[in-house]
């Protein structure tokens, strides 16, 4: 359900609660507008959001998902990120299940049309009776007392200012806004590496037509072999590093990774390669700058693919994305910091709640830098810990801000990961309302995060390899 004003988002709280079965003192009279309560708020509309968010109702919770878009998806639709980096098994099935797998269905598989993923998700979200949706939020403040997160305010289309008390929040916001507010300590970038604090560099996708997807995939197929294999599978290529080795941005800060190409229904081709560095992305300015370099060297590179690559002769420019994939920002302090030594030692832990095998994949910080790890995958798995703020109380994380060392988030940043995270924190939050406990309470108590698992398991998700 879709809401934008006080009242009409009241009514869809109590339909919603009335839908799962709350007990009618949930909603409190002294809690009425100008502020209401729901079990459950998710701030951040990405796919980890819509996880959780799902997760959580399905789970019989009242449920309120706020996102500052006017639609959901943020890297799949806003930024129009269109392939999936799936994690497999040793005999190559899927290790991420549950809610990620039924999305994954749904929009196609490996590769999808973002916009036809905006209908997706707006409609999954809005036929579970238990979420109200409350989008295109221009501001979202937390509101914390004594150093627990209850909830948060947010700003209406009517310039109103309107708390949502929650007994446990989410944050899924893909840089971790809401918890940095909240006065939860991070680091920036690989700011622990004593090198600098850059990030991983942004990418600017865009759309092409006029390509001859047949001949991309043949030249695909007769280089897969080699030190830098090229390769095609249902819609997506990747590789080309022969083809793009006489690229050379005419800006200096700009630099081109190996094309990644998404075939759309249509015919019609995303293309994620041009890459954009020294831009900080949390700070609005400086992804406006960097986003503005981007679109000035498309038409240059589209020439060069046009002149070089095979496939490419007749492409045409149709539109760039409306706004940037970014890949790194803050690295929020948890109850536990995953490492890339456990990805690399194929940790089990205790209170795991998710797994994944996606390399360990950290794009040039500097350009010219070489990649520190070799594509290998590994399967490892994702503690809940790593999910729960540390310093701060009443909150969990769905999001590649998550606590993690910035070499194991360059694995566990990819949308099919974050999904098992808000799944995870999603039904963890239930558990949390419905035992009476915090966050922080919940992972000290091995009995309650066996009932995570235990409900994860029960509704399809995987925790394990």
């Amino acid at each position: 359900m879709r809401f934008g004003t006080p009242r009409t988002i009241l009514a869809a709280l109590v339909l919603a609660a009335a839908a799962v079965l709350v007990q009618p003192a949930f909603l409190r009279q002294d809690t009425m507008p100008p502020g209401f309560r729901a079990d459950v708020l998710v701030v951040g509309g990405s796919p980890a959001g819509v996880a959780a968010a799902l997760a959580a109702a399905r789970q019989g919770m009242v449920v309120v998902l706020v996102e500052s878009r006017p639609f959901l998806g943020t890297v799949m639709t806003g930024a129009m990120l269109n392939m999936v980096d799936v994690s497999r098994g040793l005999n190559g099935e899927n290790l991420i299940e549950g809610i990620f797998l039924e999305i994954y269905r749904e929009i196609g598989g490996i590769t999808f049309d973002p916009r036809r993923v905006r209908i997706i998700l707006r409609n999954k979200v809005e036929a579970e009776p238990g979420i109200v949706s409350m989008l295109g939020i221009e501001h979202t403040e937390p509101i914390v007392v004594n150093g627990r997160v209850a909830g948060a305010s947010v700003r209406l289309v009517d310039q109103a200012m309107v708390p949502i008390h929650a007994a446990v929040t989410v944050d899924a916001t893909d840089d971790g806004d809401m918890a940095a507010a909240s006065g939860v300590p991070f680091t920036y970038g690989r700011e622990t590496s004593g090198l600098d604090r850059r990030a991983m560099p942004a990418t600017l996708i865009y759309r092409l037509t006029g390509v001859d997807w047949p001949e991309i995939v043949r030249h695909a197929h007769a280089h897969r072999r080699g030190r830098q294999p090229s390769g095609a599978f249902n819609g997506y290529a990747w590789g080309f590093r022969e083809a793009m080795r006489g690229y050379h941005p005419a800006e200096g800060r700009l630099s081109a990774h190996d094309l990644n190409i998404g075939r759309l229904p249509d015919g019609t081709v995303l293309i994620n390669s041009l890459q954009i560095h020294d831009m900080d992305g949390t700070d609005p300015s400086s992804r406006a700058d960097g986003y503005a370099r981007a679109v000035q060297e498309i038409p240059n590179k589209v020439s060069y693919l046009r002149a070089n690559v095979p496939g490419f002769a007749g492409a045409q420019l149709v539109e760039v994305a409306p706004e940037l994939y970014i890949r790194e920002t803050r690295h929020l302090a948890g109850l536990y910091t995953l490492t890339g030594k456990d990805i690399l030692d194929r940790s089990r832990f205790w209170d795991r709640i998710g797994a994944s095998s996606y390399p360990i994949d950290l794009h040039q910080y500097v350009k010219g830098e070489r990649y520190p790890y070799r594509p290998a995958r590994r399967e490892y798995t994702i503690p809940l810990r790593s999910l729960i703020t540390a310093r701060i109380d009443g909150l969990f994380v769905a999001s590649r801000a998550f606590s993690a060392t910035y070499q194991a988030a360059g694995s566990a940043r990819v949308i099919p990961t974050t999904m098992a995270m808000g799944e995870g924190v999603g039904v963890a939050a239930a558990v949390a309302v419905a035992r009476g406990v915090t966050p922080h309470q919940l992972a000290q108590r091995q009995d309650l995060v066996q009932e995570v698992q235990q409900r994860l398991l029960r509704v399809g998700a995987r925790i394990d390899y």
